[in-house]
C-alpha cells in the first residue's frame, strides 16, 4: 500500500506529486542504460549529475532508463524502484530536471540510499529566472563566480538568466554610477572605470583602488551564455535605457537628448534627428554583431523603465534636475511616452533585422499610457511583439495586464548585497500569486547574485515551479527548515519566522535600518554630513527610534541564540551559517551605531576604555563582513561599514562640540 506524503521529502522546488513507498534501496552508483535521441540535448549534464549519486563500491549498481513522455514542456515522471530508476520526460530539459530531482532526493537521504518513490512533475510558469543587475558587487564577479551562480540556478530548475550588460543610476560615494559589462570594439570610448575606497582585510587599513567591471575587462559574456545553455538556461541580456542611461549619451553626444538651448544633456536620447537615430541604430548593431549573434542570443531585454527627470546625476550641480526628454524641434512635439515609444520601435526594428525579439519592464509604458499604442506601432512596422515584465518590490503590487502581450511577473530576491539582507518571501509570493491569477507566463525576479539571498532565490524557484496548494511562504519555510536543519526543523522554522518579523518588513529595513550606512547619505544632493545627520535623526525623543533599534537588536540576538546547527548544501554556502552571519552583521552594526550615539550624548567625553571598546566592536564587524560575504561582494559591503567606522571618533567629537544632540531619555511611557 502506498500513502501520499508530499512533505516526507523536503524538496525544493516542490514536485507536483510525490508518492512515497515503504523501503529504500542502497546505491553504489547509477548506470544510465540508454538515452533516447529526443532527450539527449543535455547528455553530458545528465551523466555528470548521475555521477553525483555514488555510495561505496560494495553497494549495488542501480540502472536508470529513459523514455519519452507525451506531456507538457519540462514535464517528467521519476520512479525509484528496487531494480531500477525509470524516467519518462517530455523533452530534453525535462530529462535533465528529472536527474536534478534525483540528486536532490539523494542529498536529503540518510546514507547511501534512495527511497522508493514515484514523482510526477511539471512547472507552473513556463519562464522561470532571475535577472542579475549590473551594479556594485556584481561588477567584481569573475567567470568562475558566474559559473557557480549558474550551477545554483540550474539545480533549482530555473531556465532563464537575465544579465544586465549596461545600466546607470544617480551618483553614489561621490562618483557616477555607470556600468558597462560588454566592450564594443566599434565604440572604444564606452568604458565604465570604477573607483572604490574601502577597508582592506589583509592590511586592516583603508585602501583605494581603480578597476573595470570583470566581465568587461575579461570579455567573457559569451562564456556565460554557453555555460548556461549547456545547463538548460537561456541568457537574456539587458540594455538599460533610455532611462538609466548616462554613460552612452555622455560619451556619444551625437545621440544624446538636448535641452532647449540645443546642448546635449548626457541623459536620455534624441529620437528625431537623423544623425541621432543613425547613431542609436549603429550602437545596437554593434552590440548584436559582437555579442548577441555570435553567441546565439535571440532575445534582448531593452529596459525602458524609470524614464523620467532626476537629480543627482550632474557632478557639478547635484541638485539640478536633469531630464532625459529631448527638446529638439522634432522631439519637443512628443510627450514622454511618445519619446519612449519612438526609441523602443527604433531599437526593435534594428533587432528584428537579426531575428532578435525584446523584453521590457512595464512601468513607464503603463504610467505614460502608451502600452497599447506601442504594441500597435510594432505591428504596423512588422516588429515581433515583446514580453512585458511587471515588476514591484514592495507594496502595493500591481495586477499585470495580460491581454496585450506575453507577460511576466517580476518580484525581487534581493536589491543590494552591500546593504542588509532582506527576506523577500512576502514580495515573491504576492507578485507571483497576482501574476498567476492574471495569466502571466513567466516568473522573472530582479536580483544581485548574492549567496546570502539563498532562501529568497529558493522560494522563487519553489513557487514559480509549483503554485498548487499548499504553495506559499508558510509551506516553503516549513520545508526549508527541514531541508537546512533536519535534526531540529521545528526550532529552525520558529527562529526564521521570528527573525523575519524584522528582515521581511520592507519599510523598517529599507527606510530606517539601511540608513545607518553611508550609501543613502551619499546619494542625497543636499549638503548633509554623514553620519552626523543620521545620528541626529535617531537621537530625537519622539518617535523613539533608538528604542526601535534596541528592540530590533534584541529580537535578532534572541533568534541567533536559538538557531540550531544546519547541514551543508550542494553549490551553496551552508545556509544556517550564512543566515547567522547576515543576522549577526545586522545586529552588530546597529549595536555599534547605538554605542556611538550613546558616546556622543553622554555628559562626559568617552574614556580611553570606552573608545577602545568602540574600536574593538568596529574591528569585529569589519572582520565578520570580510570573511562572511562572497569575495566579489565583500569589498563593496566593507565600503559601507568602513564609511561609518572611520568616522566614529571624529563624529563623536563633532556632535559633542556642537551640543546638538538631545540627551538620552531617562523615563518611558507605560505603553513602551
Amino acid at each position: 500500500m502506498t500513502v501520499p506524503e508530499p512533505d516526507d521529502l523536503p524538496l525544493i522546488p516542490r514536485p507536483r506529486q510525490v508518492t512515497r513507498h515503504s523501503g529504500e534501496i542502497p546505491v553504489g552508483w547509477l548506470a544510465i542504460e540508454a538515452l533516447p535521441e529526443d532527450l539527449s540535448t543535455y547528455r553530458d549534464q545528465i551523466f555528470a549529475l548521475a555521477k553525483l549519486i555514488a555510495g561505496t563500491p560494495d553497494l549495488p549498481v542501480l540502472p536508470v532508463t529513459f523514455d519519452v513522455l507525451d506531456g507538457r514542456p519540462e514535464e517528467y515522471t521519476l520512479r525509484i524502484e528496487r531494480e531500477e530508476v525509470r524516467i519518462r520526460a517530455a523533452d530534453a530539459l525535462a530529462a535533465l530536471h528529472a536527474l536534478r530531482t534525483l540528486v536532490d532526493v539523494w542529498d536529503t537521504s540518510d546514507g547511501p540510499v534512495l527511497p522508493l518513490v514515484d514523482i510526477a512533475d511539471r512547472p507552473t510558469f513556463a519562464t522561470r529566472g532571475v535577472f542579475v543587475e549590473s551594479y556594485a558587487g556584481v561588477d567584481h564577479m569573475d567567470l568562475a563566480e558566474w559559473r557557480r551562480h549558474i550551477d545554483r540556478l540550474a539545480q533549482l530548475k530555473f531556465n532563464t538568466l537575465g544579465v544586465a550588460i549596461y545600466g546607470c543610476w544617480d551618483m553614489h560615494h561621490d562618483q557616477r554610477s555607470e556600468w558597462l559589462f560588454t566592450p564594443l570594439d566599434e565604440f572604444p570610448e564606452l568604458r565604465s572605470p570604477r573607483r572604490m575606497v574601502t577597508w582592506d582585510p589583509a592590511t586592516e587599513r583603508e585602501i583605494e583602488y581603480h578597476y573595470l567591471p570583470r566581465m568587461f575587462e575579461d570579455d567573457f559574456f559569451g562564456d556565460i551564455v554557453r555555460y548556461a545553455r549547456e545547463r538548460g538556461i537561456d541568457v537574456l541580456p539587458q540594455l538599460g535605457g533610455p532611462g538609466h542611461s548616462t554613460l552612452i549619451p555622455r560619451c556619444l553626444p551625437e545621440l544624446s537628448a538636448v535641452n532647449d538651448d540645443g546642448k546635449a544633456t548626457g541623459y536620455g536620447y534624441c529620437v528625431s534627428r537623423t544623425s541621432a537615430r543613425d547613431m542609436i541604430a549603429r550602437l545596437i548593431r554593434a552590440l548584436v554583431r559582437q555579442h548577441l549573434t555570435p553567441n546565439g542570443v535571440r532575445r534582448l531585454h531593452v529596459a525602458g523603465d524609470e524614464y523620467y527627470p532626476i537629480r543627482n546625476v550632474d557632478p557639478d550641480d547635484r541638485r539640478r534636475v536633469v531630464s532625459p526628454y529631448c527638446r529638439c524641434t522634432g522631439c519637443g512635439r512628443l510627450s514622454p511616452g511618445q519619446l519612449l515609444v519612438e526609441y523602443l520601435v527604433l531599437v526593435g526594428q534594428v533587432l528584428a533585422e537579426y531575428g532578435i525579439t525584446m523584453v521590457h519592464w512595464h512601468d513607464t509604458l503603463v504610467r505614460e499610457g502608451v502600452l497599447d499604442a506601442y504594441l500597435d506601432r510594432l505591428g504596423d512596422v512588422g516588429v515581433p511583439e515583446p514580453v512585458i515584465a511587471w515588476w514591484k518590490y514592495n507594496d502595493p503590487v500591481p495586477t499585470p495586464s495580460t491581454g496585450q502581450a506575453e507577460t511576466w511577473s517580476s518580484p525581487t530576491t534581493g536589491l543590494a548585497p552591500f546593504l542588509f539582507q532582506l527576506d523577500f518571501l512576502p514580495n515573491i509570493e504576492t507578485v507571483l500569486r497576482r501574476g498567476r491569477a492574471a495569466g502571466t507566463s513567466g516568473a522573472f525576479a530582479y536580483s544581485i547574485a548574492d549567496p546570502a539571498d539563498h532562501a529568497n532565490i529558493a522560494f522563487l524557484a519553489d513557487f514559480a515551479w509549483n503554485c498548487d496548494p499548499p504553495a506559499g511562504a508558510v509551506s516553503f519555510r516549513h520545508r526549508w527548515a527541514r531541508l537546512i536543519c533536519p535534526d531540529d526543523p521545528d526550532t529552525a522554522g520558529y527562529v526564521l519566522s521570528t527573525a523575519s518579523t524584522i528582515t521581511a518588513c520592507y519599510p523598517l529595513m529599507m527606510y530606517i535600518l539601511n540608513h545607518v550606512h553611508p550609501f543613502f547619505a551619499t546619494t542625497s544632493p543636499d549638503d548633509t554630513t554623514y553620519p552626523d545627520a543620521v545620528l541626529g535623526a535617531f537621537a530625537a525623543g519622539q518617535p523613539a527610534l533608538v528604542d526601535a533599534l534596541r528592540q530590533v537588536v534584541e529580537t535578532l540576538r534572541d533568534a541567533l541564540t536559538s538557531m540550531p546547527d544546519g547541514r551543508d548544501m550542494r553549490h551553496w554556502p551552508n545556509p544556517v551559517t550564512a543566515w547567522r552571519n547576515e543576522t549577526t552583521r545586522l545586529a552588530d552594526t546597529l549595536d555599534l551605531f547605538l554605542a556611538v550615539l550613546a558616546a556622543a550624548r553622554q555628559p562626559e567625553p568617552p574614556t580611553e576604555r570606552e573608545t577602545d571598546r568602540l574600536a574593538s566592536q568596529a574591528a569585529a564587524l569589519l572582520r565578520l563582513t570580510a570573511t562572511s560575504k562572497a569575495p566579489y561582494v565583500a569589498p563593496v559591503a566593507l565600503r559601507e561599514h568602513w564609511g561609518f567606522v572611520r568616522e566614529i571618533e571624529p563624529v563623536i567629537k563633532r556632535l559633542r562640540d556642537a551640543e546638538g544632540l538631545r540627551p538620552a531619555e531617562s523615563w518611558y511611557a507605560w505603553m513602551l
